[in-house]
């Protein structure tokens, strides 16, 4: 059974608790302050993010700024991502990473640069058409495009170039 925070009843909760505003739809908006959100599956989480000021619809959607993402595997806190700023789909828990965004992945000492990045919710992996920077212990890889796991342990990366060190 899948369990995961829905955040149309996080905006509930904190109604009255900041500003009310319109999205770019024209709907209502609620804003927070260092804020956090956790999606879960069987009570283990699947990513943790925390932001400083988030914008969030009242159709569950979030506008982050200056997110910081912790993303799991069986529980376990396999990477961190940063960015300028994060968007969140209430409906498929995809989030999607805009501005210098920097991924590390712990386990694999692996550190990953693009201008954006996509998880999806579904398949629990990154992708992106954008140019990417991948740096793990002994080699520098460089390509467009890319899709990897959450913790960089798989990556694929296309049009590439790989330099030894």
């Amino acid at each position: 059974m899948v369990k995961t925070v829905v955040l149309p009843l996080l905006l509930l909760l904190t109604l009255g608790c900041a500003r009310v505003g319109t999205d770019s739809a024209g709907g209502p908006t609620q804003e927070l302050r260092d804020c956090t959100m956790t999606q879960t599956e069987s009570s283990r989480p699947i990513w943790k993010l925390k932001a400083p000021r988030a914008d969030i619809s009242m159709g569950g959607n979030a506008d982050l700024q200056e997110p910081e993402i912790l993303f799991f595997r069986l529980g376990k806190h396999t990477s961190t991502a940063r960015a300028k700023r994060a968007v969140v789909d209430g409906a498929t828990r995809d989030v999607r990473l805009e501005g210098d965004v920097v991924l590390v992945g712990h386990e694999e000492k692996a550190e990953l640069k693009t201008a954006r990045l996509d998880f999806s919710g579904k398949t629990r992996r990154f992708r992106t058409t954008e140019e990417v920077f991948v740096e793990q212990p002994g080699a520098k890889l460089h390509g467009r495009g890319l899709e990897a796991d959450a913790s960089l342990s798989d990556i694929t990366i296309f049009e590439q170039e790989t330099r030894f060190q």
